[in-house]
């Protein structure tokens, strides 16, 4: 966002910590311009301009530091309680994978904050999560380090997904989606958005997670 601000010459406010739900009250009201790493339903296009910016990653599945069950396969959730994010939009195909394999065991939670608390206190066994905001949270959470481990399963769709940048269609600065929009195509074009992301995802791993045994 701070690259994307220089270039295309517009300052940055950010929101403290709200709900999602709020997030998207006041980007239909205009009280906030744009919102990020989101993925497309019809319902959020109804309130904002989406535009494109990197190939989705996989949602991340966590587990408690020293469970030493292993989440490789699908079949493996079967004998789990997994929690999934209220709110958050999953990929469909992600979802019916979920429900085929975690059935009548799987429960929502209203935020990323928590399901750790659920996993770290034994309500459920594993959580599946945005992997770049869940590293931003436990990143910042300093009593949280070293709690928790990522499985090594991977939810991966066949066809690509992508996430994308909503610009309120209610924003009080309507010029800047076009200049948005071209220079995002740039910076995926150019290879930056490749190189922005790489190195920050392996950095912040490296400081909260422990090692599967």
């Amino acid at each position: 966002m701070q690259e994307l601000a220089r270039r295309v010459g517009f300052r940055i406010e950010y929101s403290q910590q709200i709900p999602l739900a709020r997030c998207f009250r006041q980007i239909a009201a205009g009280d906030t311009d744009l919102i990020t790493n989101l993925n497309k339903t019809p319902e959020r296009e109804a309130l904002m301009r989406m535009f494109p910016y990197s190939e989705s990653i996989p949602e991340a599945i966590y587990q408690r530091g020293e469970d030493n069950r292993e989440i490789s396969q699908l079949n493996q959730l079967n004998r789990l309680t997994v929690a999934t994010v209220r709110n958050y939009t999953y990929h469909p195909d992600v979802m019916t994978l979920i429900h085929n394999h975690a059935g009548k065991r799987l429960m929502e939670v209203d935020s990323i904050a928590n399901g750790f608390e659920a996993l770290a206190k034994e309500r459920v066994d594993a959580l599946i999560v945005p992997r770049y905001s869940s590293l931003d949270y436990l990143h910042n959470t300093s009593r949280l380090h070293q709690k928790f481990k990522r499985a090594p399963l991977i939810l991966k769709t066949t066809v690509p997904r992508y996430v994308y940048i909503g610009f309120s269609k209610k924003s009080r600065y309507p010029e800047l989606a076009s200049a948005i929009a071209d220079t995002l195509k740039q910076m995926m074009a150019d290879g930056t958005v490749q190189r922005l992301y790489a190195p920050d995802a392996k950095e912040v791993e490296q400081l909260v997670l422990v090692q599967t045994p």
